[in-house]
């Protein structure tokens, strides 16, 4: 592993969290329909987005949480001088908004049966190289085979403090 990087997985059970940023950039981006099943064994339609490697400038990760002292937002901050990198990063998201620029996009439509494993069907997509512009994402698990993070921050703030 390199210095200063890490490996890392991220879930929010029964919340869903937010992270934004400035600029993505990675290779190698796919995304599928999934199904994210938290240890309670609730269940959430996502899309499965998974990248080789991307950096991401001025990343923002938030969490909303009910404590016994009132709504507090966990906020993860890094990347403001260099982006945050990240390799084998997988993201199972309800929504992912912002402006791309997409090299060499291949999309198929899966049946269901043969398609993804899961036997969701749907649309199943690949890109060689994503930039996205203002990228959001509500998501329910990230993890990564490793994370660069330049500038970290993490605060607990009372209150509603989320990226977006």
């Amino acid at each position: 592993m390199a210095q200063g990087a890490l490996a890392a997985s991220v879930a929010a059970s029964g919340s869903a969290f937010k992270v934004s940023g400035d600029r993505l950039e990675g290779e190698d981006f796919t995304l599928m329909p999934g199904v994210n099943t938290e240890p309670g064994g609730k269940q959430h339609a996502v899309l499965v987005v998974t990248a080789r490697q991307a950096e991401l400038r001025n990343l923002c990760v938030s969490l909303l949480l009910p404590t016994p002292l009132g709504r507090m937002t966990v906020v993860v901050r890094a990347g403001t001088s260099r982006p945050v990198q990240a390799t084998g990063l997988s993201v199972e998201a309800s929504e992912a908004l912002g402006d791309l620029q997409l090299k060499q996009v291949e999309a198929q439509a899966g049946s269901g049966a043969g398609g993804n494993s899961d036997g969701l069907g749907g649309l199943t997509g690949s890109v060689s190289h994503l930039v996205a512009v203002n990228p959001r994402f509500t998501g329910w698990h990230g993890a990564a085979g490793s994370f660069t993070l330049h500038d970290l921050n993490v605060r607990m703030k009372p209150g509603d403090h989320e990226c977006f």
